[in-house]
């Protein structure tokens, strides 16, 4: 220690040259680990090149598919046709843009509330001009209890959206009344929707993000006029759907009616549902509606021949001409009838769109 500090210019000087040269080390270790690095990211990017050149064996034992100028062109008008494709998918899915329905863009909270109230009131007129009946202890609200049974309510957000379902409600509801046949009874029970007021968005990062999906946490509920559908045409970033349910009672043909009239209609809508039961002792009731009988085509048409004989036996058949009765025995006689009965009805409809196709992020999250 006393030698050092004897010599001590001499000894620091000593110290900073050891000092520089293992630095200098540390800086060829790593010179030579980035060198190395570079050449295997040459090597591969020459490997790649000479696989796209060369050609690569997509399926094994099929000849190899190289990045020549034919098969370049033959890439570019695959992807041409398929743009083609994906263009007339939209199209059939989605229809003609004269045709759709989109609601209101520049619809407010204040605006789109008054819109609700006029639009129930007018529905409720319409059926009652034409002599369709509604549910008697609390008629429809056709979607919008939330906002017609509770006072100063008004929607808090997605304008567009609801004004859409308003819209789309108010062609059901024309639809169904244009499909009620002369004279027959007709009772709208309720036309429900989906309660976009009940779902929530998505957040950025997770699956599906930006689109709308059900608060299942917030314990959110719906009225009486709405309803989650079971069955649906809703495809995540490929199909959106509206869900509508229509609820109503009466005949047969009038649902047949109902059914083709908005599949013909040209609008984007698909049935998801149809459901079918008796009419109760109430719903007969109240529409007061006769049994009409559908008896045998003799009585039908007198002037066509009838023809009677044993049903069940090997008897020849006797033409009748006019309809007369025959002359058998009238205790063997058989009429048969078929009563036309009241039904109550349940359709389900998507009104269908595409969604919008958001530009591809790069790396660094701008769009391309």
């Amino acid at each position: 220690m006393q030698n050092f500090k004897k010599n001590l210019g001499f000894n620091l000087t000593l110290v900073a040259l050891g000092a520089l040269f293992l630095f200098g080390c540390l800086l060829a270790f790593l010179a030579y680990q980035g060198s190395k690095t570079s050449a295997e990211l040459l090597t591969r990017e020459f490997r790649d090149k000479d696989a796209l050149l060369g050609g690569h064996e997509i399926v094994p034992g099929a000849a190899k598919v190289s990045l020549d100028e034919k098969n370049v062109e033959s890439a570019a008008a695959d992807v041409k046709e398929l743009e083609g494709h994906l263009s007339t998918l939209r199209f059939e899915i989605a229809g003609s843009s004269d045709l759709a329905i989109n609601g209101k863009a520049s619809a407010n909270s204040a605006e789109l509330s008054a819109l609700l109230r006029e639009s129930v009131d007018g529905w409720r007129k319409l059926v009652a001009d034409q002599g369709i009946k509604l549910a008697p202890n609390e008629p429809t609200a056709f979607g919008f209890y939330r906002y017609i049974h509770n006072q100063g309510t008004a929607p808090k957000r997605d304008f567009q959206k609801v004004d859409q379902q308003r819209q789309v409600i108010d062609f059901l509801v024309k639809q169904l009344a244009e499909s009620r046949q002369p004279g027959s009874p007709l009772l709208i029970e309720s036309i429900d929707r989906e309660p976009l007021e009940t779902y929530v968005v998505v957040p950025e990062g997770k699956p599906n993000a930006g689109s709308l999906v059900p608060d299942v946490e917030g314990g959110a509920k719906n009225e009486a006029d709405e309803f989650q559908p079971v069955r649906t045409f809703d495809r995540t970033g490929l199909v959106d759907a509206l869900s509508f349910r229509v609820r109503f009672v009466g005949y047969t043909p009038t649902m047949r009616t109902f059914v083709n009239k908005v599949r013909n209609s040209g609008r984007p809508v698909a049935i998801t549902l149809v459901e079918v039961g008796l009419a109760s002792k109430e719903m007969e009731k109240l529409l007061a509606a006769p049994v009409a009988l559908a008896v045998a085509s003799a009585d039908i048409n007198p002037a066509a021949p009838a023809f009677t004989g044993g049903f069940f036996g090997n008897e020849d058949p006797v033409p009748v001409v006019g309809g007369a009765k025959s002359a058998g025995p009238s205790a063997d006689q058989r009429i048969l009838v078929v009563p036309k009965k009241l039904s109550t009805f349940i359709v389900q409809i998507d009104y269908l769109s595409i969604p919008e196709v958001k530009p591809a992020a790069t790396a660094e999250g701008d769009p391309k």
